[in-house]
C-alpha cells in the first residue's frame, strides 16, 4: 500500500515554534534545513522531515527520530534510510507531500497551479501538444498532470530532472522509463494543486493523511 502524508501552510511559523520543531531533528538534518535562505524553503524542508518522522513513527513506534539519524543520500541526491520503507518528498507553494511504500521504489511530485506558457513545453511533454487548440484552463491542467506524473517517476528512479522528461512515456495510469513500468495515482491536494505518486510496484490502495503543524 502507498501512504501519502500532506501538510498545508502558506504562513510562516513563529520563531519559537520553528525552534521547537528543529530541536526534534538530528543535528545533520537541522543544519541542512537551516542552509536554505528563504523561510519558505526552510519551512518546506522542515515540514518534509516532520512528515517523514511521523510516517516512520506510525510504522515503528518512536523510531522516527532515530531513523532520521540514519538518513543517507544517493549520488544523485535522493534521500533514503537503510532498512526503512521507500519514501519521497515534494513541495510546492504551501503544500508538502510525502509518499511511503512498503515495497519497490516510490516517487511523488506536487505542483501548485500557476499560469505558464504551455506551448514552451511541447518539446518535453509531447502528450500535451494535442491539447493546443483547447481552452487555456484545460491545457494548463493537462500540463501539470503530465509534468507531475513524469517528475514522480524520475524522482522515484532517483534521477530527478537529470533525465529528460520526454524519456518517460505515459500510458494512462502507468508510465515506462528505461523499460521499467511505473504505476501512477493522482492524489487530491485541493483545487490549487496537482499531485501524482509513482511506484515501481503495483499497490492495492493508498491511504492519505493530512497533518497540521
Amino acid at each position: 500500500m502507498w501512504q501519502v502524508f500532506l501538510s498545508f501552510s502558506d504562513t510562516r511559523l513563529s520563531e519559537s515554534m520553528t525552534h521547537e520543531y528543529l530541536t526534534k531533528m538530528p543535528v545533520s538534518v537541522r543544519t541542512a534545513i537551516l542552509r536554505f535562505r528563504r523561510w519558505e524553503d526552510r519551512q518546506a524542508a522542515l515540514f518534509g522531515k516532520l512528515l517523514l518522522q511521523r510516517a516512520l513513527d506510525c510504522r515503528n513506534s518512536d523510531q522516527g527520530s532515530s531513523a532520521l539519524d540514519r538518513l543517507e543520500y544517493t549520488e544523485a541526491g535522493k534521500p533514503f534510510i537503510r532498512g526503512a520503507a521507500s519514501f519521497n518528498i515534494s513541495h510546492s507553494g504551501g503544500c508538502v507531500a510525502l509518499a511511503l511504500a512498503d515495497s519497490g521504489k516510490v516517487g511523488i511530485d506536487v505542483e501548485k497551479i500557476r499560469p505558464i506558457q504551455v506551448e514552451e513545453f511541447f518539446r518535453y511533454l509531447p502528450e500535451i501538444s494535442e491539447f493546443k487548440l483547447c481552452d487555456a484552463d484545460l491545457r494548463l491542467n493537462m500540463f501539470y498532470s503530465c509534468w507531475t506524473k513524469k517528475e514522480a517517476v524520475l524522482k522515484g528512479e532517483g534521477t530527478g530532472l537529470q533525465a529528460p522528461l520526454e524519456q518517460v512515456q505515459l500510458q494512462h495510469d502507468t508510465a515506462i522509463f528505461h523499460k521499467q513500468v511505473w504505476h501512477l495515482q493522482r492524489i487530491d491536494c485541493g483545487a490549487d494543486y496537482i499531485c501524482h505518486v509513482a511506484s515501481s510496484v503495483r499497490h492495492a490502495g493508498c491511504r492519505i493523511e493530512v497533518v497540521n503543524f
